[in-house]
């Protein structure tokens, strides 16, 4: 197939004559000052840290560089490769814990992607297609998890310059020293950034053997640069002890093949957790998508009006099937995946939607119209994204908020504690929390047979232990308190991984309804085995508000 390229003569004319900064038009500039705007003022606005990034600090917040390694080695929170970990530890030494600054990395890498996938495209198509493609991830659900402290944006940027920097290698035969330096270092780094960050060899590799195939030939520097950035797996080697723990409780059930579906589903739509018969109409959709885009690549590749090598094509098509070959990984060694973990494939996915529409871009009046479209569409999808991250941190704020009810029953109690099973929920009150008296009253509970029974993993009561081996928080075995006597106040979450109300149900126990937290209800509980007991749990009997400045201190103080 065809590798000359016929330009739009109109735009390769006028090309001169416009405002560029390095070699960027006006319109891939404004897109890009857009993404970091948007992107810095969700997270400024919003602000708070939860879910997972607490599973980041907790750990990244070590006291030496030297207690960090022990915990990534023996006791992971967070199961990344130590490299994203060094990165947050670094910026915790340099500015504190700052969620803002702490974000920087992913909101960068995801900047970096785009600029990538600009250069690349251009190359390959034209200046309007190349700048739909770096706008095209800003309106997916990737394009949120950059404003998290999680390594996903920083992979991102990682991905897109390794193929910035293969493809420069490969269309050169001289003066490509740079190219391969770059292309073995950032194959090192993502890596080392997450394991999932070795997918990126799956394209790579294609690619390389369409190239030898064709040119009955090999490419020795390319390869040798290629092997170079794969032996940086060799860092990996003092961790995967540590993360290897988690390989069996995560997900106690094999990988199903369900999950390439569900990872194109979140990826494009932001959702996966759709119905059988859903998912079922969405494949379809999806293959008639597939079939369209590369029809119409396969087509501009015949006549020659793309200068798009059989490599590149390759290697585009494996990078939009990661999900595929994650679900590979997934099933057969890492026994886990999700969605999250092959963002990457955005990347091939934007490059060639932007390709196959380079014959209705290269109209200018059609062109210009797509382009406007969709910057002032996602004006209006940050405008709207501001706001609603606002509306977020003051609901999540006041849910804090405890009733009199809640902490008379508290100080009711035997142990004085308020139990939470939710690891996210526990850790974000730990840090929001205004109250030092109730931060000083909370202890989060753990169950791996109860966590085994009702979610199929016992991921959570894994790190409840790694937790609880170096913070000083309150953390208990839920099967300690079951014959206790007295009532005990427990938080029964919605949704999500909770299996605390199933834990109720099938005990049969007393549930006497207290408050709220949130959208989650607070009850007071009697266990129906607790008559024969005579005293509280020995480890609930550690509530002094001291213990409590542990956490505040591992968070930072700064709220």
């Amino acid at each position: 197939m065809g590798a000359s390229l016929i330009p739009d003569d109109l735009e390769a004319k006028q090309s001169h004559r416009r405002f560029r900064i390095a070699g960027m038009p006006l319109a891939a500039i404004a897109f890009l000052i857009l993404t970091a705007a948007v992107s810095l003022l969700e997270s400024h606005c919003y602000y708070l840290v939860g879910g997972d990034e607490l599973l980041e600090l907790w750990g990244d917040n070590a006291s030496s560089l030297t207690q960090l390694i022990h915990i990534q080695r023996t006791l992971p929170l967070a199961i990344d490769p130590f490299f994203y970990h060094g990165l947050t530890f670094l910026g915790i030494r340099l500015f504190g814990v700052n969620p803002l600054v702490l974000r920087l990395p992913s909101a960068l890498g995801f900047l970096l992607m785009q600029g990538c996938l600009f250069y690349f495209v251009r190359r390959i198509a034209s200046e309007r297609a190349a700048v739909f493609a770096l706008a095209f991830p800003m309106f997916t659900v990737v394009f949120w998890y950059t404003e998290q402290v999680r390594p996903y944006g920083l992979l991102l940027g990682l991905f897109g310059l390794a193929m910035l920097s293969w493809q420069r290698a490969v269309r050169r035969q001289a003066h490509r020293t740079w190219a391969l330096v770059v292309l073995a270092l950032t194959i090192a780094v993502a890596i080392n950034t997450h394991y999932y960050g070795v997918l990126l060899l799956a394209p790579l590799c294609a690619a390389e053997l369409v190239r030898a195939r064709q040119g009955r030939r090999l490419d020795i520097p390319v390869l040798l640069s290629m092997g170079a950035g794969m032996a940086g797996a060799v860092f990996l080697l003092p961790f995967l002890k540590g993360a290897a723990g988690f390989r069996s409780h995560y997900q106690t059930e094999a990988v199903p093949p369900l999950v390439i579906t569900q990872s194109y589903n979140f990826i494009l739509l932001g959702h996966s957790a759709f119905s059988t018969h859903a998912n079922h109409l969405l494949a379809i959709a999806l293959a008639l998508l597939i079939v369209l885009v590369l029809g119409s690549c396969v087509r501009q590749m015949r006549s020659k009006t793309l200068n798009l090598p059989d490599a590149e094509f390759v290697f585009l098509i494996t990078l939009a099937a990661l999900p595929f070959f994650g679900f590979l990984l997934g099933r057969f060694v890492t026994h886990t995946m999700e969605p999250r973990y092959v963002f990457g494939s955005i990347i091939g996915i934007a490059a060639l939607l932007a390709i196959a529409l380079v014959p209705i871009l290269r109209n200018n009046t059609i062109g210009r119209i797509a382009l406007f479209v969709l910057f002032a569409a996602f004006v209006c999808k940050g405008a709207v994204g501001i706001r609603a991250v606002q509306r977020a941190r003051q609901d999540a704020l006041s849910y804090l908020i405890l009733s009199p009810e809640v902490k008379a029953a508290i100080t009711a109690s035997p142990s004085k504690l308020l139990y939470l099973q939710d690891i996210d929920l526990f850790g974000f009150m730990a840090y929001y929390e205004p109250d030092a008296d109730v931060r000083s009253h909370m202890a989060l509970v753990y169950s791996r047979d109860q966590e085994i029974r009702w979610n199929h993993s016992d991921a959570s009561s894994l790190t409840a232990l790694h937790l609880k081996s170096f913070t000083p928080y309150i953390i208990l075995p839920y099967e300690g308190l079951t014959t206790q006597p007295g009532e005990y106040v427990f938080v029964v979450e919605q949704g999500g991984w909770n299996w605390i109300e199933h834990a109720f149900a099938s005990e049969h126990v007393e549930l006497k309804y207290v408050g709220k937290l949130g959208g989650n209800d607070v009850v007071s509980v009697r266990f129906p085995h607790s008559a024969a007991a005579t005293s509280p749990p020995k480890e609930s009997l550690t509530t002094e508000s001291e213990q409590i400045q542990g956490p505040l201190q591992i968070l930072g103080q700064d709220r």
